[in-house]
């Protein structure tokens, strides 16, 4: 069966029902092969335009010549490195824990569902550049998350940047989570919730750790 992953976008019901019979999908390897090419590609954009570099800008300033051009390269390397990774682990992380915890279908399977969660939230991720480039609002700001009412009413880093986390992107996350593990285990429909949830509150827990380390200041400290 030809994977159509636009299509399965916005037809979730009828791509999940055809997933569950077919045995095989054309051109998985290339989709997944363009996951990791576009994860770069926006996390290289991200570094190119200085986005997470605040902490660093202060001591891009205080060099010069080759030593200059080099720390930029460096972090913009790190930053595709690190859109790479963003992909591998969104998309082998939750479909190994769904494995683990059902065991009703094969791991291979649960990675190409899970190849749409990954898509929604690199065109997230793209959003925010977009809304950094046009209004200097930075992720956590950004009026399609819970982040700018929280920074109405609490000033702890932390909780801002977990509100942050929640999006209209992450519930469309959530929404095709729900309606994959329906259709692969036989749980009940609180129970899928329970696991959506749960891993999902991981997920914005850490992506609010990391915001609030100063890695700049761990290296060179």
């Amino acid at each position: 069966m030809k994977f159509r992953l636009f299509r399965g976008l916005w037809e979730p019901s009828d791509f999940l029902g055809s997933w569950k019979e077919a045995e095989v999908f054309i051109h998985i390897r290339r989709h997944i092969i363009a996951l990791f090419l576009l994860g770069g590609l926006i996390f290289g954009l991200n570094g190119w335009i200085g986005i997470g570099s605040e902490y660093w800008s202060g001591q891009f300033v205080t060099l010069h010549g080759l030593t200059y051009d080099l720390q930029r390269l460096f972090f913009f390397l790190g930053r595709i490195l690190l859109g790479l990774s963003y992909v591998g682990v969104l998309l082998l992380v939750p479909s190994l824990l769904y494995w683990m915890l059902i065991r009703d279908a094969s791991f291979k399977k649960l990675v190409i569902v899970q190849i749409f969660p990954v898509f929604i939230l690199l065109i997230e991720q793209l959003a925010f550049i977009l809304l950094l480039i046009w209004q200097g609002i930075n992720w956590y700001s950004s009026p399609l998350s819970w982040g700018v009412i929280a920074q109405l009413f609490i000033e702890n880093d932390w909780t801002i940047y977990f509100l942050g986390s929640i999006s209209i992107f992450k519930l469309w996350v959530m929404y095709w989570q729900f309606l994959s593990l329906r259709s692969v285990a036989q749980l009940k429909w609180w129970a899928v919730v329970a696991i959506i949830l749960t891993l999902n509150i991981a997920f914005w827990s850490l992506t609010a750790m990391f915001a609030t380390i100063n890695f700049h200041q761990l290296l060179y400290s």
